[in-house]
């Protein structure tokens, strides 16, 4: 889960966008991993130490941006949160899943959000949408009077909660049936993988769900 990843408008976004986060997000942990337990490092210790990369990633993202958004700071409590309880209790299998508390924590949220007024996923996709441009904002907000748009949000919400559920499982399953070496290795990969895959859904489904309603407004 790369907090930058989460705030281009969808009219600019683009996948080259995100190449830096895979780079800190996917490539430095894994690197760092190999080169400190290389050299004798304890695996718990090389793992936290993995995690430095995407939190200065996403510190100079919001010193650059000069705005906290509520999705990255929980994103980073969780982060730390699954850091220091592999550390304090000296066990590398927290240490392993503790991404799985960050996926397993959104998926839910996400789920549970399907009760209250306006599902999670509505606020994230209005900053894809919109960033800060209030007029994007007021339009987005608009749409919600949409039967049709309603039904779309709460299908993306969906979609997205039962995958990182999903995800947060499997990488459980994981950390109890392979070498910690292959989990380092495979977990940012498959978070990665399954943000892409999110995302280019997503989009083609929203933009869908706009062409139909223009096609209907149109005739």
């Amino acid at each position: 889960m790369a907090v930058q990843t989460m705030t281009p408008p969808v009219s600019n976004f683009s996948f080259w966008q995100i190449l830096p986060t895979l780079f800190f997000d996917v490539v430095m942990p894994v690197v760092l991993y190999d080169v400190l337990t290389a050299r004798g490092v304890p695996a718990i210790w090389a793992l936290a130490a993995g995690g430095l990369p995407p939190a200065l990633n996403n510190l100079q993202s919001w010193i650059r941006t000069r705005r906290l958004e509520p999705l990255g700071i929980i994103v980073m409590t969780l982060l730390a949160i699954g850091t220091l309880t592999s550390l304090i209790s000296g066990n590398l299998f927290f240490g392993l899943i503790k991404d799985s508390f960050l996926t397993g924590a959104f998926g839910l949220i996400c789920l549970v959000s399907l009760f209250f007024a306006r599902p999670l996923m509505f606020s994230v996709l209005r900053q894809f949408h919109a960033g800060g441009d209030t007029a994007r904002i007021a339009d987005w907000n608009g749409r919600w009077e949409r039967r049709g748009f309603r039904f779309a949000i709460r299908l993306v919400t969906i979609v997205w909660g039962v995958t990182y559920m999903a995800e947060a499982l499997l990488r459980v399953g994981l950390a109890l049936q392979l070498p910690p070496q292959q989990v380092v290795t495979l977990s940012p990969i498959m978070g990665f993988g399954a943000l892409i895959v999110l995302i280019s859904w997503t989009r083609r489904y929203m933009r869908a769900v706009q062409r139909r309603y223009e096609q209907g407004a149109v005739a």
